[in-house]
């Protein structure tokens, strides 16, 4: 434990550089989607192009001390020392997914909020930690090229981000809502059996649950079948989350300010869906990739507990299901 606690940044290195950034600009693409509905590999996809820059573990992890790294020639000595504790971590995945960890893993910018103002949200009282995290990005990437970035938590709150960033564009994913859930209580399932060195890294939260026995098991019980609590609770977010979607979507103008795309068409034709991303942020695409290789599909398994409450999300999420254009009915049998 107390080696991965010196993994993180001990002081705010940056702070002495900080003046060189105060005139950096940057153009923010927003990935925006709930949790598990399929940002991830998107994300990873999009910066597979090598069009953007992107926000990763290492930002995350470092960012107290990216400019002063950056400029001293460390960048290259810290992620391999990163690395080098990732792998004897025996971490080579996320742990919620078979997505490779490693310092350049694209991430969210929830986590760095969160760490540092105990919010995962875009607001008002953090909106300035973000823009500096941009402008550090920005200074120590390629300057000229779009900033790509995501976080699930901030998936129905592109009013405020319009607002604080009218040149923002936005890249809309959508998943089964059904599978969404069943995805979002496995992975929690998955990070409670087993402690994640790299999730705990990236999240105080997530590590402080492994520093009690009695919070431990807590958590354990409320996200197993024992208790209703988490489902109907992950059912009562996600409704709420979609309907400010589909309340506030008008608000944007579509094909200028924003796209939709499915996961399932992600899933089936990745080639033609990143094309079609592309093609909105009027970016051109050079045909060096097959997308196909970043898919990799598993049967799903639904819990028993989400499979009993199918009509009832159904009915509860009908408006975004027919906005989606998925079926209203029987939608966990795929």
């Amino acid at each position: 434990m107390a080696h991965m606690k010196n993994i993180g940044s001990t002081a705010y290195l940056d702070i002495q550089y900080l003046n060189k950034i105060k005139n950096v600009s940057f153009k923010p693409i927003f990935i925006m989607g709930l949790q598990r509905s399929g940002t991830s590999i998107l994300y990873k996809m999009l910066g597979s192009t090598n069009c953007f820059n992107v926000i990763t573990a290492y930002h995350i992890i470092k960012y107290d001390e990216l400019l002063h790294n950056h400029i001293n020639n460390l960048e290259d000595n810290v992620k391999d020392k990163l690395s080098e504790f990732i792998r004897d971590q025996s971490q080579i995945t996320r742990g919620i997914d078979q997505l490779k960890t490693t310092p350049d893993f694209p991430e969210e910018y929830g986590f760095l909020l969160s760490q540092k103002t105990k919010q995962s949200r875009l607001n008002q009282n953090n909106v300035s930690l973000f823009i500096e995290l941009c402008k550090k990005i920005q200074f120590i990437s390629d300057s000229k090229k779009l900033l790509l970035m995501k976080n699930p938590f901030d998936f129905s709150n592109f009013i405020y981000i319009r607002k604080m960033f009218p040149n923002a564009k936005f890249i809309f994913i959508h998943r089964n809502p059904m599978k969404t859930l069943n995805s979002q209580i496995k992975a929690m399932q998955n990070l409670l059996q087993n402690k994640s060195a790299y999730m705990a890294m990236l999240s105080q939260w997530y590590d402080k649950i492994f520093d009690s026995n009695i919070r431990l098991r807590y958590y354990r019980f409320v996200y197993s079948s024992c208790t209703p609590i988490r489902v109907n609770s992950a059912i009562k977010r996600i409704a709420n989350e979609t309907n400010l979607f589909l309340e506030n979507i008008d608000v944007l103008q579509k094909d200028e300010e924003y796209i939709n795309v499915r996961y399932e068409d992600l899933c089936r034709d990745p080639q033609s869906i990143i094309e079609e991303i592309m093609k909105f942020l009027d970016i051109p695409l050079e045909p060096n990739l097959n997308y196909r290789d970043f898919i990799k599909p598993r049967k799903t398994v639904f819990l028993k507990e989400l499979q009993r409450r199918e009509k009832f999300v159904s009915k509860r999420m009908y408006k975004y299901l027919t906005y989606c254009k998925y079926e209203t009915a029987s939608f966990s049998q795929n």
